[in-house]
């Protein structure tokens, strides 16, 4: 991909909660593609404890590399552990300066909330010398400054609030500042029923690097999303739909939508233009499925409901599994799972209705049975297939990965009866 940037970004990550893993770290994923889009190649990115020391410390190294921009995120709080404005003073040699103006705003947004501000917050109104504070939708002010030839922005570690003064306020500046009017396209194509080998083998004649698109990937539970990148201008649409035209030739079916599409939302579409209804049976995914299904607003239009069906006598009092069935195969196996689908669409009076059954673990595996066994079921107008897949990872992982199998599975049946609308 040609793709000029305009310089270098680097981004700071603090609090122990971070690190702890007691919350996961959205506001990466979310700085790194509003940079790229910037046109600015993200070159570090370090996550550092409440400590000022530390962070002040990560604060020098990074300006030592002098990147063009240096993005802080968290630490902008009342508490003695938020220490970014402290830290970035401490680094650059600067003092902290009281601006009665920010104070005004801090206790003003207490006002809206008829709550008093309490003495903590005082804090939040100090910026090191030099800077110059962004307006904020939470009660954190964001601040940034120029370090030599390095842009220094502090945004908040609420990621809501970061997005806000993302948008709002830093991106426009640092367009402003750095002159950028070159960033990057990006489109996502997401793509089921294949491993990461697999999709580069499909796809080996494209150029991945170099071209006028750039080809990535991102594996998770839930499928691959596929990322087409190229660099913004008169042609990129063009040169992105190109790009797309060729890789849904190579993967067809494969792909289920774009953006961030989600599979539930994808089959819900599927129901809803054939006019279908579906309904659930699941064991081992434990209700993974219908909630996936009324996750999507608007999903009462098709889906009519789900069993849990977790034990055998379940299976049989709400689902109609013959008792003699599971004796002869036992509950993971294909021909309970076909009945178990057979089930939910006749006792819901559903047209259509998939089921889940096998060995989440750790423990209740065999040799003939093995952890991670599991059979999917598909009954559409009462045409009943099943399949069979062996899981890995983590139970979580096994129960996320079946659910997001089933219903693909049933959204390539779906899209055997004909052309949708």
């Amino acid at each position: 991909m040609i793709v000029h940037m305009h310089g270098t970004a680097e981004m700071i990550f603090t609090g122990d909660e971070l690190l702890r893993g007691d919350i996961v770290n959205s506001n990466q994923a979310f700085l790194g593609e509003a940079l790229l889009r910037a046109g600015l190649f993200a070159t570090h990115s370090l996550c550092v404890a409440d400590s000022l020391d530390l962070i002040a410390h990560a604060v020098e190294e990074a300006l030592a590399r002098q990147p063009d921009v240096l993005l802080l995120s968290g630490g902008l709080g009342p508490t003695e552990d938020d220490l970014t404005r402290e830290a970035v003073a401490q680094a650059l040699g600067l003092e902290l300066v009281h601006h009665e103006e920010l104070l005004e705003q801090v206790a003003a947004r207490f006002q809206t909330f008829n709550m008093s501000m309490p003495p903590s917050n005082l804090k939040q109104a100090l910026l090191p010398h030099g800077a110059h504070a962004l307006p904020f939708t939470g009660t954190a002010p964001g601040f940034w400054l120029a370090a030599d030839d390095t842009i220094i922005a502090a945004l908040p570690g609420v990621p809501r609030e970061l997005h806000v003064m993302w948008d709002k306020e830093l991106a426009p500046l640092l367009r402003q500042r750095l002159d950028t009017t070159t960033g990057v396209e990006v489109r996502r194509l997401r793509v089921a029923g294949m491993g990461e080998g697999t999709l580069a083998e499909a796809l080996r004649g494209l150029s991945w690097k170099g071209g006028d698109v750039e080809i990535g990937t991102r594996a998770g539970a839930e499928g691959i999303t596929l990322v087409l990148r190229c660099a913004t201008g008169p042609e990129a649409h063009a040169h992105l739909d190109t790009a797309e035209h060729e890789v849904r030739r190579i993967l067809g079916r494969k792909i289920f939508g774009t953006g961030n599409a989600d599979m539930a939302e994808a089959v819900g579409h599927l129901l809803r233009a054939h006019g279908l209804t579906a309904a659930t049976a699941e064991s081992c995914s434990g209700g993974l499925i219908a909630k996936r299904f009324t996750d999507v607003a608007g999903s009462s239009d098709y889906f009519q409901g789900g069993v849990v069906s977790y034990s055998n006598q379940a299976k049989i009092d709400l689902l109609g599994v013959e008792e003699e069935l599971l004796q002869r195969h036992g509950a993971v196996s294909p021909e309970v799972a076909a009945a178990m689908a057979r089930g939910a669409a006749e006792r819901l009076h559903a047209d259509c209705a998939v089921s889940t059954t096998g060995i989440a673990g750790p423990g209740g595996g065999s040799e003939e049975k093995p952890v991670g066994l599991v059979y999917v079921a598909t009954a559409v107008h009462g045409d009943v297939e099943t399949a069979r897949y062996l899981m890995f990872r983590t139970r979580q992982e096994i129960r996320t990965r079946t659910a997001q199998t089933a219903l693909d599975l049933l959204r390539l049946r779906l899209l055997t009866l004909g052309t949708t609308t």
